[in-house]
């Protein structure tokens, strides 16, 4: 890794700040398939297939100190560590898991309002963000996985 160059090293910081490819490709001037192709040849010289490994290689490497990887960045790419259980804010209500059990068969926001009888779209956001939250869930899939993986559902 001796040669990397100043633009990926100042790609790497950007990608360790946490904002996306359009972010990046806006903040360089350039156009988002220039950083596509930029960030796929990072990936090929540190030989990984994602931003987490990336950023995590380039801190064994001494490339990017730890200070360069921004809240941002821990908050979109490393929710959860490996083969760890997510914690519980509260409980989850019997709504809501009616909700997750629905989600898994893979009904969509609109069938699971019906089954429901949930008065609207925004009841079930609302039931969609309680259930993200309680189980430290990016999204509803991952809400599901999580459910899945601490046999509540």
């Amino acid at each position: 890794m001796k040669n990397i160059i100043i633009s990926q090293s100042i790609l790497l910081k950007l990608l360790a700040s946490g904002i996306t490819l359009k972010q990046a490709a806006r903040k360089l001037g350039v156009k988002y398939n220039t950083i596509k192709t930029r960030t796929r040849v990072l990936y090929a010289k540190f030989k990984v297939d994602n931003r987490k490994d990336l950023i995590s290689k380039a801190i064994e490497l001494n490339i990017l100190s730890p200070d360069d990887v921004k809240c941002k960045f821990y908050k979109r790419f490393c929710s959860l560590p490996i083969n760890s259980k997510p914690t519980f804010e509260e409980t989850l209500n019997q709504e809501e898991i009616h909700y997750l059990k629905l989600a898994s068969q893979g009904l969509s926001a609109k069938d699971i309002i019906q089954n429901m009888s949930l008065t609207g779209i925004y009841h079930a956001r609302y039931i969609n963000l309680s259930i993200c939250y309680k189980l430290g869930a990016k999204n509803i899939t991952q809400a599901v996985a999580n459910a899945k993986f601490l046999e509540i559902i």
